[in-house]
């Protein structure tokens, strides 16, 4: 299983991520109608996958009527079958509910006058594909499915997020040759997540024509080293428009650890270069940089890191991460889920623990422009999980972003407010 990519393990509190939809049930069931015994045995070898995640969200942002306060409710439920004659699948629903009053701007419920908590009510298939497992070293996968690639940045599921996102694709992924793992996919379709849209479109699926490549080589122990090339076509804009942030996205990712003196010392290089595909407009052009480490010492760890979300030359287009997972990146406060025209400069500082079922992480953050001087503001964040036992675990969640220059104003080159920011999650998750 790829080290970094998901087929069937997603970040986040779902332990076995999975589907297999209605369309693709028929051939599903195709090599068992004649093998009745098989079929039993493989339902009754297959996995239950249950989660039930009731959340808290507060968010207090200048400029707004009133603060917003979500009560909303995330339920999966699915099913995998164990692979008879080489073939296997699951499907898995999704179930989003707001538990109490609309005080919060869902993204389609109207109510403006809240700050946005972008997580509106939803039913539908989440995952639904097949797998195919008889080539050597090679599993193939077609349907709505998880993609998770490296530490999410430019590809990911967006799992804090109640409804996250999936993708209608088609995947290989083959570990034939050691100490290597190739990963290829198309994606025709992504279902949520709305945190991830310039534009809230609802649950209705965004048609994309995407290609994803991905390699990984372990040289060494607890040492990946990655290069990808990402295509990404969004096909329900205008080609060439301003909407269009159609791009091509090729890079290389060092990231591990490596034990010295009774420390864990920790490591990663990143860079991608970004231009415009597929009718992308003339000014997308920016490279990506990331560089940091730090070290872990028993249950204690501390980072120091930076990240540069480039711009263009006239500084109008800032690097763009239309498939990642966002929000674990620049601040959890979601300030910069679109990346300001100028670009972005992240400077973070990043200390954690862990004591028996207590886990705590806090974080600092320094942005400004990539393409200038310009500061935009600073972020702390705070989190507390308590793993109850081994199903049922509680998180307390705290951002809080102060602006700076051109504070009351649009970050530049887009529709988001730089504003004093403060938001507080509080949930209980329970998997089975």
């Amino acid at each position: 299983m790829l080290n970094n990519f998901s087929f069937g393990n997603r970040a986040g509190a779902m332990r076995r991520p999975a589907g297999a939809g209605r369309l693709l049930w028929a051939s599903l069931l195709a090599p068992w109608t004649a093998q009745a015994g098989s079929l039993a045995d493989a339902l009754a070898e297959g996995n239950l996958d249950f989660q039930v995640r009731p959340r808290y969200e507060s968010v207090s942002q200048d400029g707004k009527v009133y603060n917003a306060d979500a009560f909303t409710m995330r339920t999966l439920l699915g099913y995998s079958v164990a692979p008879v004659s080489s073939f296997g699948g699951k499907l898995e629903f999704i179930n989003i509910s707001n538990l109490g009053p609309n005080h919060f701007n869902s993204t389609e419920n109207g109510q403006t006058a809240y700050p946005v908590v972008a997580d509106p009510s939803v039913n539908g298939v989440n995952q639904a594909y097949l797998d195919y497992v008889g080539l050597p070293g090679t599993k193939m996968r077609v349907g709505r499915q998880v993609i998770i690639l490296d530490n999410s940045r430019f590809v990911g599921n967006v799992d804090f997020r109640q409804d996250m996102q999936t993708f209608d694709a088609l995947s290989l992924l083959n570990g034939s040759i050691p100490d290597t793992e190739l990963f290829a996919s198309h994606i025709t379709h992504t279902k949520g997540s709305y945190a991830n849209y310039q534009v809230p479109v609802g649950y209705n699926l965004q048609p994309v024509n995407v290609n994803l490549l991905h390699a990984t080589y372990t040289p060494l122990p607890g040492t990946r080293l990655s290069a990808y090339d990402y295509l990404y076509r969004d096909d329900s804009v205008v080609p060439g428009s301003p909407a269009d942030i159609s791009n091509s996205t090729e890079g290389l990712r060092l990231d591990g650890s490596h034990s010295a003196g009774g420390f864990d010392l920790l490591y990663t290089a990143e860079y991608a270069r970004q231009h415009g595909y597929g009718g992308g407009h003339a000014g997308i052009d920016a490279n990506y940089e990331f560089l940091g480490g730090g070290a872990r010492l028993g249950g204690f760890y501390g980072r120091l890191d930076y990240e540069r979300l480039g711009s263009n030359a006239s500084g109008t287009y800032g690097l763009q991460t239309p498939l990642a997972t966002k929000h674990p990146f620049n601040g959890w406060a979601d300030m910069f889920l679109v990346t300001p025209g100028k670009g972005l400069r992240d400077t973070f500082a990043t200390l954690g623990a862990a004591s028996g079922k207590l886990s705590v992480q806090g974080m600092a953050h320094d942005f400004r422009a990539a393409f200038d001087s310009t500061r935009y503001g600073s972020e702390w964040d705070i989190s507390c999980v308590y793993a109850i036992d081994a199903h049922l675990s509680a998180s307390l969640i705290y951002a809080d972003y102060a602006a700076r220059d051109g504070a009351n104003a649009l970050l530049p080159g887009t529709a988001v407010p730089n504003v004093n920011t403060r938001k507080t999650w509080l949930a209980l998750a329970y998997n089975y």
